[in-house]
Protein backbone atom coordinates (compact mmCIF):
# COMPACT_ATOMS: atom_id res chain seq x y z
CA UNK A 1 0.00 0.00 0.00
CA UNK A 2 1.41 3.26 -1.17
CA UNK A 3 0.04 7.02 -0.29
CA UNK A 4 -0.51 9.47 -2.81
CA UNK A 5 -0.95 13.30 -3.29
CA UNK A 6 -3.25 14.73 -5.46
CA UNK A 7 -2.90 17.90 -7.21
CA UNK A 8 -6.62 18.83 -9.06
CA UNK A 9 -6.11 21.96 -11.15
CA UNK A 10 -8.62 23.19 -13.21
CA UNK A 11 -6.68 22.32 -16.37
CA UNK A 12 -4.22 19.78 -15.31
CA UNK A 13 -3.62 17.37 -12.64
CA UNK A 14 -0.68 16.28 -10.49
CA UNK A 15 0.22 12.99 -8.77
CA UNK A 16 2.85 13.05 -6.29
CA UNK A 17 3.87 9.67 -4.57
CA UNK A 18 5.76 9.39 -1.21
CA UNK A 19 8.94 7.08 -0.95
CA UNK A 20 11.38 5.80 1.30
CA UNK A 21 13.52 8.75 -0.09
CA UNK A 22 11.47 11.40 -0.67
CA UNK A 23 8.83 12.25 -2.81
CA UNK A 24 8.51 11.37 -6.75
CA UNK A 25 5.75 13.03 -9.11
CA UNK A 26 4.36 9.66 -11.51
CA UNK A 27 4.20 9.97 -15.23
CA UNK A 28 0.50 9.40 -17.25
CA UNK A 29 0.96 6.73 -19.90
CA UNK A 30 2.62 9.18 -22.16
CA UNK A 31 5.18 9.61 -19.73
CA UNK A 32 4.21 13.20 -18.79
CA UNK A 33 4.25 14.91 -15.58
CA UNK A 34 0.65 16.56 -15.98
CA UNK A 35 -2.77 15.07 -16.89
CA UNK A 36 -5.62 17.16 -18.46
CA UNK A 37 -8.51 17.24 -16.27
CA UNK A 38 -11.06 16.11 -19.74
CA UNK A 39 -13.68 13.56 -20.09
CA UNK A 40 -14.54 12.82 -23.85
CA UNK A 41 -17.83 10.88 -24.36
CA UNK A 42 -18.23 8.96 -27.65
CA UNK A 43 -20.55 6.23 -29.33
CA UNK A 44 -19.32 3.18 -27.43
CA UNK A 45 -16.37 4.30 -24.99
CA UNK A 46 -15.05 7.24 -23.05
CA UNK A 47 -11.35 8.66 -22.92
CA UNK A 48 -10.03 10.78 -20.41
CA UNK A 49 -6.74 12.61 -19.25
CA UNK A 50 -4.52 13.23 -21.83
CA UNK A 51 -6.78 11.56 -24.63
CA UNK A 52 -9.77 13.40 -23.90
CA UNK A 53 -7.90 16.32 -24.46
CA UNK A 54 -6.51 15.36 -27.90
CA UNK A 55 -10.64 14.87 -28.27
CA UNK A 56 -11.83 18.36 -27.80
CA UNK A 57 -11.54 20.06 -31.23
CA UNK A 58 -13.14 17.34 -32.88
CA UNK A 59 -15.67 16.58 -30.40
CA UNK A 60 -16.38 19.87 -28.77
CA UNK A 61 -19.78 19.00 -27.37
CA UNK A 62 -19.52 15.89 -25.48
CA UNK A 63 -15.94 16.81 -23.97
CA UNK A 64 -16.14 18.01 -20.62
CA UNK A 65 -13.36 19.92 -18.85
CA UNK A 66 -12.33 22.56 -16.26
CA UNK A 67 -15.01 20.60 -13.87
CA UNK A 68 -13.24 22.06 -10.83
CA UNK A 69 -15.36 25.29 -11.85
CA UNK A 70 -18.65 23.14 -11.21
CA UNK A 71 -17.84 21.78 -8.01
CA UNK A 72 -20.40 22.45 -5.40
CA UNK A 73 -22.16 26.10 -7.13
CA UNK A 74 -25.91 26.50 -8.77
CA UNK A 75 -26.96 27.10 -12.09
CA UNK A 76 -27.71 30.43 -11.59
CA UNK A 77 -25.32 32.03 -9.75
CA UNK A 78 -23.90 34.94 -11.92
CA UNK A 79 -20.03 33.99 -11.61
CA UNK A 80 -21.35 30.72 -13.16
CA UNK A 81 -22.99 32.94 -15.51
CA UNK A 82 -20.41 34.74 -17.04
CA UNK A 83 -18.23 31.21 -17.30
CA UNK A 84 -21.18 29.70 -19.42
CA UNK A 85 -19.66 30.97 -22.35
CA UNK A 86 -16.43 29.43 -22.19
CA UNK A 87 -17.95 25.79 -22.14
CA UNK A 88 -18.74 24.66 -25.65
CA UNK A 89 -20.64 21.84 -24.09
CA UNK A 90 -23.88 22.21 -22.82
CA UNK A 91 -24.92 22.68 -19.14
CA UNK A 92 -28.32 22.77 -18.18
CA UNK A 93 -29.67 23.68 -14.44
CA UNK A 94 -31.22 20.44 -12.10
CA UNK A 95 -34.12 19.89 -10.32
CA UNK A 96 -32.31 21.03 -7.05
CA UNK A 97 -30.27 24.32 -8.41
CA UNK A 98 -27.57 22.53 -9.26
CA UNK A 99 -25.74 22.16 -12.58
CA UNK A 100 -26.10 19.18 -15.11
CA UNK A 101 -23.14 18.42 -17.73
CA UNK A 102 -25.48 17.14 -20.83
CA UNK A 103 -23.95 14.98 -23.43
CA UNK A 104 -24.23 12.11 -26.13
CA UNK A 105 -22.77 9.11 -24.72
CA UNK A 106 -23.45 5.17 -26.31
CA UNK A 107 -26.14 6.77 -28.62
CA UNK A 108 -28.12 8.49 -26.21
CA UNK A 109 -28.14 11.71 -24.39
CA UNK A 110 -26.74 11.41 -20.65
CA UNK A 111 -26.41 13.86 -17.67
CA UNK A 112 -24.12 13.87 -15.68
CA UNK A 113 -23.60 15.86 -12.04
CA UNK A 114 -20.10 17.56 -11.44
CA UNK A 115 -19.58 15.28 -9.20
CA UNK A 116 -19.55 12.20 -11.25
CA UNK A 117 -17.29 13.50 -13.82
CA UNK A 118 -14.91 14.76 -11.16
CA UNK A 119 -15.26 10.69 -9.85
CA UNK A 120 -14.49 9.51 -13.19
CA UNK A 121 -11.18 11.95 -13.24
CA UNK A 122 -10.05 10.76 -9.75
CA UNK A 123 -10.52 6.88 -11.10
CA UNK A 124 -8.24 8.05 -13.44
CA UNK A 125 -5.54 9.53 -11.79
CA UNK A 126 -6.15 6.19 -9.38
CA UNK A 127 -5.05 3.86 -12.30
CA UNK A 128 -2.55 5.65 -13.51
CA UNK A 129 -0.66 5.59 -10.04
CA UNK A 130 -1.35 2.04 -9.13
CA UNK A 131 -0.57 1.00 -12.80
CA UNK A 132 2.96 3.00 -12.09
CA UNK A 133 3.34 1.80 -8.61
CA UNK A 134 1.91 -1.65 -9.40
CA UNK A 135 0.19 -1.97 -6.22
CA UNK A 136 -3.28 -0.73 -5.25
CA UNK A 137 -3.87 2.87 -3.49
CA UNK A 138 -6.52 4.36 -1.37
CA UNK A 139 -5.22 6.57 0.84
CA UNK A 140 -4.40 10.01 -0.35
CA UNK A 141 -4.50 13.32 0.30
CA UNK A 142 -6.50 16.15 -2.14
CA UNK A 143 -5.43 19.90 -2.68
CA UNK A 144 -7.97 22.01 -2.84
CA UNK A 145 -8.42 25.95 -3.38
CA UNK A 146 -8.22 27.67 -0.04
CA UNK A 147 -12.31 29.32 -0.94
CA UNK A 148 -14.16 26.19 -1.05
CA UNK A 149 -17.24 25.89 1.04
CA UNK A 150 -18.42 23.21 2.89
CA UNK A 151 -20.53 22.20 0.25
CA UNK A 152 -17.51 21.72 -2.32
CA UNK A 153 -15.16 19.89 0.70
CA UNK A 154 -18.09 17.51 0.76
CA UNK A 155 -18.40 17.07 -2.85
CA UNK A 156 -14.89 16.38 -3.48
CA UNK A 157 -15.17 13.48 -0.84
CA UNK A 158 -18.09 11.78 -2.29
CA UNK A 159 -16.14 11.67 -5.93
CA UNK A 160 -13.01 10.78 -3.76
CA UNK A 161 -15.29 7.47 -2.43
CA UNK A 162 -16.86 6.92 -5.84
CA UNK A 163 -13.35 6.23 -7.18
CA UNK A 164 -12.77 4.44 -4.55
CA UNK A 165 -9.83 6.68 -2.33
CA UNK A 166 -9.75 7.72 0.82
CA UNK A 167 -8.98 10.71 1.62
CA UNK A 168 -6.99 11.44 5.09
CA UNK A 169 -7.25 15.18 4.43
CA UNK A 170 -8.09 17.92 1.69
CA UNK A 171 -5.53 20.78 2.07
CA UNK A 172 -5.68 24.24 1.03
CA UNK A 173 -3.31 24.75 -2.19
CA UNK A 174 -1.12 26.95 0.00
CA UNK A 175 -0.94 25.14 2.76
CA UNK A 176 0.20 22.38 0.69
CA UNK A 177 3.26 24.35 -0.82
CA UNK A 178 4.20 26.30 2.10
CA UNK A 179 4.61 22.83 3.81
CA UNK A 180 6.96 21.40 0.69
CA UNK A 181 9.16 24.35 1.05
CA UNK A 182 9.47 24.12 5.61
CA UNK A 183 9.64 20.66 5.78
CA UNK A 184 13.07 20.46 3.88
CA UNK A 185 14.04 24.03 4.73
CA UNK A 186 17.18 23.57 7.19
CA UNK A 187 18.17 27.31 7.27
CA UNK A 188 15.35 28.92 9.37
CA UNK A 189 16.75 31.37 11.75
CA UNK A 190 16.45 31.03 15.81
CA UNK A 191 15.85 34.36 15.91
CA UNK A 192 12.20 34.37 15.41
CA UNK A 193 9.68 33.41 12.93
CA UNK A 194 10.46 33.72 8.99
CA UNK A 195 7.94 34.87 7.45
CA UNK A 196 6.89 33.63 3.57
CA UNK A 197 4.29 34.88 1.26
CA UNK A 198 3.25 32.35 -1.17
CA UNK A 199 1.39 33.55 -4.41
CA UNK A 200 -0.35 30.50 -6.65
CA UNK A 201 -1.84 31.74 -9.85
CA UNK A 202 -3.28 28.96 -11.33
CA UNK A 203 -5.19 28.30 -14.28
CA UNK A 204 -8.91 29.94 -13.01
CA UNK A 205 -7.76 31.80 -9.67
CA UNK A 206 -5.31 33.15 -7.81
CA UNK A 207 -4.67 32.32 -4.22
CA UNK A 208 -2.07 34.02 -1.43
CA UNK A 209 -1.62 32.73 2.26
CA UNK A 210 1.08 34.30 4.51
CA UNK A 211 2.88 31.75 6.72
CA UNK A 212 5.38 32.01 9.36
CA UNK A 213 8.19 29.38 9.67
CA UNK A 214 10.03 28.53 12.80
CA UNK A 215 12.62 24.70 13.44
CA UNK A 216 9.93 21.64 13.39
CA UNK A 217 6.72 23.91 12.87
CA UNK A 218 5.28 26.17 10.52
CA UNK A 219 2.11 28.23 10.51
CA UNK A 220 -0.51 30.01 7.81
CA UNK A 221 -1.11 32.79 9.30
CA UNK A 222 -4.03 33.87 6.79
CA UNK A 223 -5.39 33.48 3.30
CA UNK A 224 -6.56 35.71 0.86
CA UNK A 225 -7.80 34.90 -2.99
CA UNK A 226 -9.48 36.16 -6.29
CA UNK A 227 -11.43 32.92 -7.48
CA UNK A 228 -12.04 34.09 -10.88
CA UNK A 229 -8.83 35.78 -11.56
CA UNK A 230 -5.85 33.53 -13.24
CA UNK A 231 -3.83 32.41 -16.77
CA UNK A 232 -7.12 31.92 -18.40
CA UNK A 233 -8.17 35.46 -17.82
CA UNK A 234 -4.77 36.46 -20.20
CA UNK A 235 -5.61 33.94 -22.20
CA UNK A 236 -9.01 35.80 -23.08
CA UNK A 237 -6.98 38.83 -23.64
CA UNK A 238 -4.90 38.07 -26.21
CA UNK A 239 -7.71 35.44 -27.42
CA UNK A 240 -10.31 38.96 -27.79
CA UNK A 241 -7.33 41.03 -29.18
CA UNK A 242 -6.87 38.53 -32.56
CA UNK A 243 -10.21 37.66 -32.66
CA UNK A 244 -10.86 41.69 -33.18
CA UNK A 245 -7.99 41.55 -36.18
CA UNK A 246 -9.53 38.93 -37.49
CA UNK A 247 -12.98 40.19 -38.30
CA UNK A 248 -11.47 43.73 -39.11
CA UNK A 249 -8.58 42.25 -41.46
CA UNK A 250 -9.70 38.73 -42.60
CA UNK A 251 -13.29 39.50 -42.51
CA UNK A 252 -14.63 35.95 -40.43
CA UNK A 253 -15.76 36.10 -36.91
CA UNK A 254 -14.58 33.34 -34.59
CA UNK A 255 -16.78 33.70 -32.19
CA UNK A 256 -19.43 32.19 -34.35
CA UNK A 257 -17.87 29.03 -34.67
CA UNK A 258 -16.95 26.78 -32.02
CA UNK A 259 -14.31 24.64 -33.24
CA UNK A 260 -12.39 27.89 -34.38
CA UNK A 261 -12.46 29.24 -30.86
CA UNK A 262 -11.32 26.18 -29.37
CA UNK A 263 -7.95 26.51 -31.63
CA UNK A 264 -8.06 30.49 -31.22
CA UNK A 265 -8.03 30.18 -27.48
CA UNK A 266 -5.47 26.87 -27.58
CA UNK A 267 -3.01 28.71 -30.15
CA UNK A 268 -3.22 32.24 -27.66
CA UNK A 269 -2.84 29.97 -24.47
CA UNK A 270 0.85 28.75 -26.17
CA UNK A 271 1.42 32.33 -27.87
CA UNK A 272 1.40 33.78 -23.84
CA UNK A 273 4.15 30.98 -22.66
CA UNK A 274 6.16 32.45 -25.91
CA UNK A 275 5.58 36.34 -24.88
CA UNK A 276 6.62 35.01 -21.16
CA UNK A 277 10.26 34.21 -22.56
CA UNK A 278 10.50 36.48 -25.80
CA UNK A 279 9.81 40.25 -26.43
CA UNK A 280 7.58 39.55 -29.49
CA UNK A 281 5.69 36.55 -30.81
CA UNK A 282 3.66 35.28 -34.22
CA UNK A 283 0.28 33.41 -34.29
CA UNK A 284 -0.10 31.20 -37.72
CA UNK A 285 -2.94 29.15 -37.72
CA UNK A 286 -4.43 26.91 -40.86
CA UNK A 287 -7.73 26.83 -41.89
CA UNK A 288 -9.05 28.45 -38.96
CA UNK A 289 -12.40 29.20 -40.48
CA UNK A 290 -13.97 29.27 -43.98
CA UNK A 291 -10.95 27.83 -45.15
CA UNK A 292 -8.92 30.95 -44.52
CA UNK A 293 -5.25 30.89 -42.95
CA UNK A 294 -4.62 33.96 -40.87
CA UNK A 295 -1.71 35.44 -39.40
CA UNK A 296 -1.29 37.81 -36.17
CA UNK A 297 1.60 39.44 -34.38
CA UNK A 298 2.09 40.97 -30.72
CA UNK A 299 4.70 42.33 -28.48
CA UNK A 300 4.90 41.31 -24.89
CA UNK A 301 4.66 45.79 -24.47
CA UNK A 302 1.50 45.69 -25.57
CA UNK A 303 0.05 42.61 -24.31
CA UNK A 304 1.48 43.69 -20.99
CA UNK A 305 -0.85 47.15 -21.98
CA UNK A 306 -4.04 45.05 -22.79
CA UNK A 307 -3.79 43.32 -19.02
CA UNK A 308 -2.41 45.66 -17.40
CA UNK A 309 -5.94 45.62 -15.13
CA UNK A 310 -5.61 41.79 -14.80
CA UNK A 311 -2.10 42.39 -12.83
CA UNK A 312 -2.99 44.90 -11.16
CA UNK A 313 -6.18 43.14 -9.59
CA UNK A 314 -3.60 40.56 -8.64
CA UNK A 315 -2.16 42.62 -6.25
CA UNK A 316 -5.47 43.45 -4.26
CA UNK A 317 -5.44 39.45 -2.50
CA UNK A 318 -1.41 40.40 -1.96
CA UNK A 319 -1.34 43.27 0.82
CA UNK A 320 1.09 41.42 3.50
CA UNK A 321 3.48 42.55 5.49
CA UNK A 322 6.64 41.80 7.86
CA UNK A 323 8.23 39.03 5.49
CA UNK A 324 11.31 37.56 4.31
CA UNK A 325 10.72 36.36 0.86
CA UNK A 326 7.79 35.56 -1.48
CA UNK A 327 7.13 32.57 -3.35
CA UNK A 328 5.70 33.01 -7.09
CA UNK A 329 4.04 29.28 -7.89
CA UNK A 330 1.18 28.32 -10.21
CA UNK A 331 0.22 27.23 -13.98
CA UNK A 332 -0.03 31.32 -14.34
CA UNK A 333 2.39 32.90 -12.77
CA UNK A 334 5.17 32.75 -15.49
CA UNK A 335 4.28 36.40 -17.19
CA UNK A 336 6.74 38.83 -16.77
CA UNK A 337 4.64 41.27 -15.86
CA UNK A 338 3.22 39.69 -12.79
CA UNK A 339 6.81 39.10 -11.18
CA UNK A 340 7.52 42.80 -11.78
CA UNK A 341 4.03 44.22 -10.09
CA UNK A 342 4.78 41.27 -7.13
CA UNK A 343 8.47 42.81 -6.80
CA UNK A 344 7.07 46.66 -6.48
CA UNK A 345 4.85 45.47 -3.94
CA UNK A 346 6.54 43.52 -2.01
CA UNK A 347 10.19 45.87 -2.51
CA UNK A 348 11.99 42.38 -2.71
CA UNK A 349 12.16 40.11 -6.32
CA UNK A 350 9.90 37.00 -6.20
CA UNK A 351 11.46 33.49 -5.94
CA UNK A 352 10.82 31.00 -7.93
CA UNK A 353 12.81 27.83 -6.46
CA UNK A 354 9.53 25.90 -6.11
CA UNK A 355 8.04 23.58 -8.57
CA UNK A 356 5.50 26.02 -9.96
CA UNK A 357 3.27 22.87 -11.39
CA UNK A 358 4.00 20.11 -8.62
CA UNK A 359 4.71 21.74 -5.78
CA UNK A 360 0.93 21.53 -4.55
CA UNK A 361 0.94 17.62 -5.54
CA UNK A 362 4.50 17.41 -3.47
CA UNK A 363 2.96 18.65 -0.58
CA UNK A 364 -0.22 17.14 -0.20
CA UNK A 365 2.09 13.69 -0.79
CA UNK A 366 4.42 14.68 2.57
CA UNK A 367 1.10 15.46 4.37
CA UNK A 368 -0.39 12.18 3.21
CA UNK A 369 2.61 10.29 4.35
CA UNK A 370 2.70 12.01 8.26
CA UNK A 371 -0.88 10.69 8.34
CA UNK A 372 0.14 7.76 7.66
CA UNK A 373 0.78 4.83 9.51
CA UNK A 374 3.11 2.95 7.85
CA UNK A 375 5.20 6.02 6.78
CA UNK A 376 8.01 7.31 9.68
CA UNK A 377 8.10 11.09 8.86
CA UNK A 378 10.41 13.42 11.19
CA UNK A 379 8.50 15.67 13.28
CA UNK A 380 7.11 18.25 11.62
CA UNK A 381 4.06 20.11 12.82
CA UNK A 382 1.12 21.71 10.84
CA UNK A 383 -1.03 24.79 11.92
CA UNK A 384 -3.56 26.03 8.90
CA UNK A 385 -6.24 28.57 8.93
CA UNK A 386 -9.31 28.62 7.61
CA UNK A 387 -10.57 31.59 5.39
CA UNK A 388 -14.41 31.62 6.45
CA UNK A 389 -16.55 32.04 9.67
CA UNK A 390 -17.79 29.22 11.53
CA UNK A 391 -20.50 29.68 13.79
CA UNK A 392 -22.29 27.40 16.56
CA UNK A 393 -24.10 28.06 19.79
CA UNK A 394 -25.17 25.98 22.66
CA UNK A 395 -27.57 25.87 25.12
CA UNK A 396 -25.51 27.90 28.12
CA UNK A 397 -22.76 30.36 25.68
CA UNK A 398 -23.15 30.99 22.20
CA UNK A 399 -20.05 30.95 20.92
CA UNK A 400 -18.62 32.13 17.53
CA UNK A 401 -15.36 30.77 15.77
CA UNK A 402 -14.06 33.63 13.79
CA UNK A 403 -11.47 33.03 10.37
CA UNK A 404 -7.94 31.92 11.09
CA UNK A 405 -9.52 29.32 14.09
CA UNK A 406 -9.62 31.74 16.16
CA UNK A 407 -12.04 31.41 19.58
CA UNK A 408 -14.22 34.11 20.86
CA UNK A 409 -17.38 34.02 23.08
CA UNK A 410 -19.82 35.66 21.71
CA UNK A 411 -20.36 39.11 23.32
CA UNK A 412 -24.18 40.72 23.03
CA UNK A 413 -24.79 42.63 20.17
CA UNK A 414 -22.41 40.24 18.50
CA UNK A 415 -23.11 40.24 14.68
CA UNK A 416 -24.51 36.75 13.72
CA UNK A 417 -22.15 34.69 11.48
Amino acid sequence: MSVVGLDFGNENCVIAVAKERGIDVLLNDESKRETPAVVSFFEKQRFMGSEGAASLTMNPKSTVSQVKRFIGRKFKEVEFQNDLKLFPFEIVEGHDGGILIKVQYLGEIHEFSPVQILGMLFSHLKQIAEKSLEMPISDCVIGIPCYFTDLQRRAYLDAAAIAGLRPLRLLHDCTATALGYGIYKNDISDAGPTYVVFVDIGHCDTQVCLASFESGQMKILSHAFDRNLGGRDFDEVLFSYFAGQFKEKDGIDVCTNMKASIRLRASCEKLKKVLSANAEAPLNIECLMDEKDVRGFIKREEFEKLSSGLVESISVPCQKKKIHSVELVGSGSRIPAISRMLASLFKREPSRRINASECVARGCAIQCAMLSPIFRVREYQVQDSFPFSIGFSSDKVPICILPNSTLFPKRPGFPKS
